[in-house]
């Protein structure tokens, strides 16, 4: 609002600077000069006195200005109103404020003091300008210019005129800086008056909820055995009509302080929500199988809006300053509203009436949680509420244990940890600490619901991914089969569980309002300074150290998993795939967030060169292996002899790389087996890449037919099986005769295939053509027999078995072996 007065300040200060160089440079005595020296003082005089003049033009119009408090004439008799009459409740003897509300006064009041320093820092603003306008016109008025005495006739009567007209302008700004110092010190005052009130106020609501703290456990009412007393309790009525006032305050005051985070939350949602749409369209329009893709999500296709809220919702309370509670109250409940919604298709009517019934418990623990003041009355409401609670909870979990509907695991967990805290809220209750039950039963109830929440939050996370993964993939005929759906499942959903966890752990400690104290210890236990010899550290560095990396290491892993998926998917061929590079990508990912880590740790990079120090050592004694495996694993990186989905075989074992680590590579062997070999041995030993450069693959076969078969036939019958859709023309297939063999003629066939991956198959069906096109020719394919003649040794007669076909060949031409087996 005010004026820079810097640059403006800056050119009188120079003005005067260049003037006072110019004057009085003949010395002291300038009453007496000659004719030219004189000439030039009295040059100097005027062109100061214009120079002034044209100056106190300048500051005498910032004096003239006066101070803008149009804003703080509006709104701070405003906020003096609010603080007054929060201040005059707080203090009435029958008020009863609680400790959740006594938070949102506190977070209130800082509010409307944060409102009044900023009504401040625009009057002392003002006062600075104001200040250093007159501290120029001050400068100008200690300039000996206005004691000069000059008997010179001829200049005399003009430069008499413009001194006079100078000096009437300085009595002109000390006149404007009086009035001006004057209405500034006014709105200073107030304001300042203001403040201390606040914050005496604020150390008024400190100590009221310290005394709270320390009587939360203390008896407030009779036990439930006893009878009550005669005093009259509050009215539920009063202290709900006096609590929606309130609420409507503290909502409307938040709000108008807080409207940028309104429009933060209002995009947020609209861009998911245009992000869905988007999906949805691309999917039906582009895709072949978007049935099929679609019948695997049940809530974004059916209400992306809604969808859209849900992922919104539960991070709003993040995006606030310290929020109210009737913000926190209204934003649960909207999430609870969407989530119902959702639900409502998937769960079966009878789950449905278990859902509600929590729903109408959840809306009345709401409604006293909005509560300002404490309605002891309210403690048999709350008693009954109790009751019904752990009554409908124990029913589920008799369900759930007998019921074959697949669920969370943690669902029964979670209902146990219901039980709990709704069991102490009950004693709470019934021992007469009506403050502390509320607590518990309100924490109990909303931490529940949070929960259902939080898991479909994740549900509908989980389909967004799979909806982008399926509008990635470039063909229209690919989708995602079953099993790769259910892994891509497994590899994410752990992160946002793991986030709703936090957020749902959140909610819970500031619903059982122990968030203050928790933070305070938690902190004060972190920062303090501890020491190892000359080292200093706390636990707080070490702590943001590990969950840098910790979160570093989750998203190289995350990244390589999601290319590497795309390689065995997506790519066509090697050199589309980015394969060994990806270990690239996860150790620039891991050296980034080492190198973040050590930054937000306060980490002093000497200690960093003595932690490696002492590495280099542990390498030269016993860590060569590892360093030497971590090395290959580079070297793979940047040579690339193998890719992830190369056909390989080294040291005897032979599979599909899957992986290629840091320090060891995953290879899946043909039987299932997942071999885990260190990159050290991929470099050192002798490896075949059946895919290096191309995934083509040459079969050969050996088949034996007897002899006297048409050598002419058996040619052509194997050209004719080889010659089939699936064997490459180029190399073109071939037939060799290999070799007369003990029993049979051996050909040797030859052909290619395109794909690795199906030679097997190729090779299958070329050798059952082969034996059926043998068989139809009666074309034989040979194997050796024998006859075996037995004697026993007890009785010295012969044991005949007897034989079998013979082989063609004659007795004589069988080899050596044969002919004395059956001499024998």
């Amino acid at each position: 609002m005010g004026i820079s007065t810097s640059g403006y300040s800056y050119q009188i200060q120079g003005a005067l600077e260049g003037i006072k160089d110019s004057l009085f440079s003949e010395g002291p005595d300038t009453t007496k000069v000659e004719e030219e020296p004189k000439r030039r003082s009295i040059n100097s005089m005027i062109h100061s006195v214009e120079a002034y003049i044209l100056a106190t033009n300048h500051i005498n119009k910032v004096l003239s200005r006066e101070v803008d408090t149009t804003e703080v004439s509006a709104e701070f008799p405003e906020v003096e109103r609010r603080i007054q009459a929060v201040k005059t409740r707080l203090g009435v003897d029958d008020s009863d404020i609680n400790l959740r509300y006594l938070d949102g006064l506190r977070d209130f009041t800082k509010y409307q003091s944060e409102r009044l320093e900023y009504y401040k820092d625009i009057i002392d603003e003002r006062s600075t300008e104001v200040v250093t306008a007159y501290d120029s016109l001050r400068a100008i008025k200690e300039d000996r210019v206005f004691e000069i005495n000059i008997k010179d006739s001829l200049v005399l009567g003009a430069f008499q005129e413009q001194l006079k007209e100078l000096k009437a302008r300085v009595a002109i700004g000390d006149s404007l800086f009086m009035d001006r110092q004057l209405e500034i010190a006014d709105f200073q005052s107030k304001l300042s008056n203001s403040l201390i009130d606040v914050k005496d106020f604020m150390e008024e609501i400190d100590e009221r909820e310290r005394k709270l703290e320390r009587a939360l456990f203390n008896k407030e009412v009779n036990y439930i055995w006893e009878k009550g007393p005669d005093e009259k309790f509050k009215e539920i009525k009063d202290v709900f009509n006096y609590s929606l006032v309130m609420n409507s305050i503290l909502l409307r005051v938040y709000s108008e302080a807080h409207l940028s985070v309104h429009w933060v939350v209002g995009i947020l949602m609209l861009a998911f929500y245009i992000w869905f749409k988007y999906l949805l369209r691309r999917i039906k329009i582009e895709k072949e199988f978007a049935d099929i893709i679609l019948q695997r999500t049940q809530f974004i296709p059916k209400f992306p809006l809604l969808s859209a809220l849900i992922i919104v919702l539960p991070f709003v309370s993040f995006l606030y300053d310290n929020p109210p509670v009737v913000l926190v109250v209204l934003v649960l409940a909207l999430l609870m509203v969407v989530t119902t919604v959702l639900i409502t298709s998937s769960l079966k009517k009878g789950n449905m009436w278990y859902w509600y019934a929590f729903l109408l418990m959840f809306a009345l623990y709401s409604v006293s949680n909005l509560y300002i003041e404490r309605a002891l009355l309210e403690r048999w409401p709350l008693l009954v509420l109790s009751l019904l609670s752990l009554g409908l909870g124990v029913r589920i979990i008799q369900v759930a244990k007998v019921s074959s509907v697949k669920r969370p695991k943690y669902v029964i967990f979670l209902l146990r940890m219901f039980l709990v805290i709704q069991g102490g809220s009950l004693i709470a209750n019934i021992l007469g600490r009506y403050s502390l039950a509320k607590i518990l039963g309100v924490a109990a109830m909303t931490s529940l619901m949070q929960a259902v929440g939080l898991f479909v939050f994740v549900l509908v996370i989980m389909e967004a991914i799979y909806l982008q993964i399926e509008v990635g993939k470039k063909s229209s005929k690919d989708y995602t089969a079953y099993f790769d759906f259910q892994d891509i499942q497994d590899k994410v959903k752990r992160v946002f569980v793991f986030l709703a966890t936090m957020i749902w752990l959140y909610y819970l400690v500031v619903n059982l309002t122990v968030y203050d104290f928790l933070h305070f210890h938690v902190m004060a236990f972190l920062s303090k300074s501890r020491g190892i010899g000359q080292t200093e550290f706390n636990f707080g560095s070490v702590f943001t150290f590990i969950i840098i990396l910790w979160i570093s290491s989750i998203l190289s892993k995350y990244i390589s998993y999601f290319v590497e998926a795309k390689d065995q998917k997506m790519a066509a061929n090697r050199k589309q795939r980015l394969g060994s590079s990806i270990l690239l990508i996860k150790l620039a990912v891991f050296s980034i967030g080492f190198l973040l880590a050590v930054t937000a740790a306060g980490i002093p990079l000497d200690n960093v060169a003595i932690v490696l120090g002492a590495l280099s050592v542990g390498i030269g004694f016993g860590l060569q292996t590892i360093i030497n495996n971590l090395v290959s694993g580079i070297i793979l990186a940047f040579e690339r002899p193998i890719q992830i989905g190369d056909a390989i075989e080294v040291a005897g074992q032979s599979g599909v790389v899957k992986e290629v680590g840091i320090r060891a590579s995953k290879i899946q062997a043909y039987d299932g087996s997942e071999v885990v070999m260190p990159n050290g041995d991929l470099l050192s030993q002798q490896l075949v890449n059946w895919t290096l450069s191309n995934k083509r693959r040459r079969v050969e076969l050996f088949i034996g037919v007897a002899y006297g078969s048409d050598t002419e036939e058996v040619e052509g019958l194997l050209f004719e099986i080889i010659s089939r859709e699936g064997v490459m023309r180029n190399p073109a297939p071939s037939v060799f005769l290999q070799n007369f063999a003990d029993s049979a003629v051996e050909y040797r066939v030859l052909f290619w295939v395109n794909d690795f991956d199906d030679w097997v198959g190729m090779r299958n069906e070329v050798m059952k053509d082969i034996y059926k096109k043998f068989n139809e020719h009666n074309i034989e394919i040979p194997f050796p027999q024998r006859d075996l003649h037995i004697r026993s040794t007890v009785t010295g007669t012969p044991v005949v078995i007897p034989e079998k076909e013979k082989t063609d060949k004659p007795e004589e031409d069988l080899p050596a072996d044969e002919g004395d087996e059956k001499k024998e």
